[in-house]
């Protein structure tokens, strides 16, 4: 029901906010909800529902012509028309960067876990043994492939940077697919966030269980094992994530339903990262040799994480209140 009302929302903002459109809307809205509930009473799920009944819903230009209500031509600056081919061009080209995104982040958390395993398999942790130079090497590695991944993806992304700028307006078709589409991904995306929260929790809750029951000869293994499942647990986050961001971005949902731009903060936490990240694998590699404790320095991915979304949010609200 919700994506109806979004969806006509959108449709009727190209149109003067008289009383006359609205009273349209209303009729429309009444309408839509009708062939809604039939829909489901004939057996039909929500998501089909909806899809059907935007589908159906017809050309808002004829509808209006017949009574007489113009649209606005003027477009400001922000206005920025997407064609079919375009929208679901971006839809396609986020996923695929997302997968490799993921990947990347991934590689990294997985090159830290065989730097942890390697150097427990080999022993005693050296600083200067020929097995603790191999996982620093398979490391650096990983760090460097996925900084290589992140460079291509983020830089094949930068030509869809004006769609998180500017009001995107889409035609009636492409709106109705984007619609039904976005309401079969939505069970996908729950489904991914959930399966990446469980396998987090029960790797930590193995882990717990592990060193609790049994006395290991080398307890780096659980822990190198625990960052391997979060690499795949945060795959999951950023393929669903940036997805859900694609159809919000084209649909004006989430973030972007009141089209608040918030330019200016995503260029100063652009900035922090690309300190912040290259500063936090130096802590983690001076704290490792210096210390030799691998099975706990890992300790500092998920506490920069958490401390680097906090400082994300923060800085977002904080432009976001200024804005209002």
């Amino acid at each position: 029901m919700d994506a109806i009302r979004t969806y006509l929302d959108n449709v009727f903002a190209a149109f003067p906010q008289t009383e006359r459109v609205r009273a349209l809307k209303r009729e429309m809205l009444a309408g839509m909800e009708e062939k809604y509930h039939a829909l489901k009473q004939e057996g039909k799920s929500e998501h089909e529902a909806v899809g059907s009944v935007i589908a159906n819903f017809g050309s808002i230009d004829e509808i209006a012509s017949e009574l007489g209500i113009e649209q606005n031509t003027a477009r400001s600056e922000d206005v920025m028309p997407v064609s079919h081919g375009e929208a679901f061009s971006y839809l396609a080209h986020t996923k695929k960067c997302s997968k490799w995104i993921g990947f990347g982040v991934w590689l990294i958390l997985t090159g830290v876990s065989a730097l942890m395993m390697i150097n427990g398999l080999g022993g005693e942790l050296r600083g200067d043994g020929p097995t603790s130079a191999v996982s620093v090497f398979v490391l650096f590695l990983a760090i460097a492939t996925a900084v290589v991944i992140f460079i291509v993806n983020g830089i094949s992304m930068n030509r869809y940077e004006v769609y998180q700028k500017n009001t995107l307006r889409l035609d009636l078709q492409t709106r109705a697919e984007l619609e039904q589409r976005h309401a079969r991904f939505m069970p996908r995306f729950t489904a991914q966030i959930a399966a990446g929260v469980a396998m987090i929790l029960l790797a930590v809750g193995a882990l717990v269980l592990v060193h609790g029951v049994a006395s290991l000869e080398n307890e780096t293994l659980p822990s190198a094992f625990l960052l391997f499942l979060i690499g795949l647990a945060v795959f999951l986050f950023i393929t669903a994530g940036m997805t859900k961001s694609a159809f919000d971005i084209l649909l004006g949902k989430g973030e972007y339903a009141n089209k608040v731009k918030n330019t200016k903060a995503e260029r100063i936490i652009g900035t922090v990262a690309s300190v912040y990240w290259p500063f936090v694998v130096a802590l983690y590699l001076l704290w490792s040799f210096l210390s030799s404790d691998w099975r706990i320095t890992w300790v500092i991915w998920p506490v920069a994480g958490v401390l680097f979304g906090a400082l994300s949010g923060g800085i977002g609200a904080w432009f976001g209140t200024k804005g209002k």
